[in-house]
């Protein structure tokens, strides 16, 4: 049987000595291939490692989301910027704010933004209010500019009240400035929001305002944690990726490219069935005219600007007004002068959305002055594309400069504001 058997085996194991080389060559060349790609994609690709961006939380109870006190920041974006900051003991990536007594002593001037005050592309030292303080301690040293900054990415002037109630007031400013950019108009409503972030209106991230059953606005508060904020979302863009994703993606720049080819067989007709879903969802529980008179489609801002908008769009005009009173109100309340710094992409008079903006100041009882940043820049001579970093609207620091320009030379023509 043996003998007999023995021609059998020969071949055999020949065969599968042959294929188990024949595999050890083909792992060892995936091997090589493998690391050959992963070096030339970190050589090539510009953009940071993904997972480097630190963008921590915490959420304040009655005010929302905010950084932790003194949690360090890292935002990096492609080959534009990389940028590591610390936030403050108020959680704001800004310097520590000056002493109340100091602050009220001084002409105190507080910046209140989304991420354009947030500002997590350049350094604290670059920032609009550290320059406005700089450039106002050589031109106008009388005055003793003293300034802060209450800044958080994706908030608007209504989640921002929460910031001056919570923050600013205890700093006695004399002057409140709102930086205020093209998307507030919809980040100011509550339904809009709840429809493109995906969380649930009943348990929104910041502080946010509706109408109420007699048409009157009722504030709604943050919830009141972010695991409820987190247990009671809708639908979110996307679910994150997991530890394990983020694991491999952060080691593994090859990784990272699988895993971004992947993703792109998402289409924008998936994305655009997942925001119907939203908006029907929305109807039927929340916002009943919330689908009346457009698609709840993205890409439709600019309806806000027909002179008949759908209600949702007329809804986030008339809570705009509503913010931009409530901030009104309570400088008059605090003796502070409120003033509104409008960022490049708004323009000046003439364009649509700067007059937008007008109209809104106009229906909150007007008297809120208006600066334009665009208009600065231009006056000066400079060139609006300089401000901001290329395929990105965040200023660079020459833009953060001019923003503390063009609020100086407002301060210069009405110097009784700091009496």
């Amino acid at each position: 049987m043996d003998g007999a058997g023995q021609p059998l085996r020969s071949p055999l194991r020949r065969i599968l000595r042959l294929l188990g080389w024949n595999a050890l060559i083909l792992l060892v060349g995936i091997v090589l291939a493998a690391a050959g790609a992963e070096v030339y994609l970190r050589i090539t690709d510009p953009r940071p490692p993904f997972g480097e961006t630190r963008l921590p939380v915490r959420l304040v109870p009655g005010v929302g989301i905010t950084r932790p006190p003194h949690a360090e920041v890292l935002h990096a974006r492609r080959a534009l910027f990389r940028q590591l900051s610390r936030a403050n003991s108020l959680g704001f990536v800004d310097r520590e704010p000056p002493h109340p007594q100091r602050a009220a002593e001084s002409c105190h001037v507080t910046l209140i933004g989304d991420s354009f005050v947030e500002a997590l592309e350049v350094p604290i030292a670059d920032k609009v209010q550290v320059r406005l303080e700089e450039l106002a301690s050589l031109d106008l040293p009388a005055l003793d500019v003293t300034t802060s900054a209450f800044g958080h990415r994706v908030t608007a002037q209504l989640n921002q009240l929460a910031f001056y109630d919570a923050f600013a007031r205890d700093l006695s400013p004399d002057v409140v400035v709102l930086v205020v950019v093209r998307n507030d108009f919809e980040d100011n409503s509550l339904a809009l929001m709840s429809w493109w972030r995906g969380f649930h209106p009943d348990y929104p991230p910041w502080f946010y305002a509706r109408p109420g059953p007699d048409g009157e606005m009722e504030f709604v508060p943050p919830a009141p944690s972010l695991e409820k904020l987190q247990a009671a979302r809708v639908f979110w863009k996307g679910e994150g990726p997991s530890d394990v994703e983020t694991a491999i993606r952060a080691r593994s720049r090859l990784a990272d490219w699988i895993w971004r080819t992947l993703e792109r067989r998402v289409t924008a007709a998936e994305q655009e069935k997942n925001l119907l879903a939203r908006a029907q969802w929305l109807s039927r529980h929340h916002f009943p005219t919330f689908m009346h008179g457009w698609s709840a489609s993205r890409g439709e801002w600019d309806l806000l600007l027909e002179e008949n908008p759908p209600p949702v769009f007329r809804e986030a005009l008339t809570t705009t007004a509503f913010a931009l009173e409530q901030f009104r109100e309570r400088a008059e309340r605090d003796g502070a002068a409120l003033v509104i710094l409008t960022t490049h992409p708004l323009g000046g008079k003439g364009n649509p959305w700067f007059d937008l903006l007008h109209e809104a100041v106009t229906a909150a009882g007007g008297g809120i002055p208006i600066i334009s940043q665009h208009d600065h820049i231009i006056a000066r001579g400079g060139a609006i594309a300089d401000a901001h970093y290329p395929n990105d609207g965040h200023w660079k620091v020459v833009g953060h400069y001019w923003a503390a320009e063009a609020i100086l030379d407002w301060l210069k023509r009405n110097p009784e504001v700091c009496d």
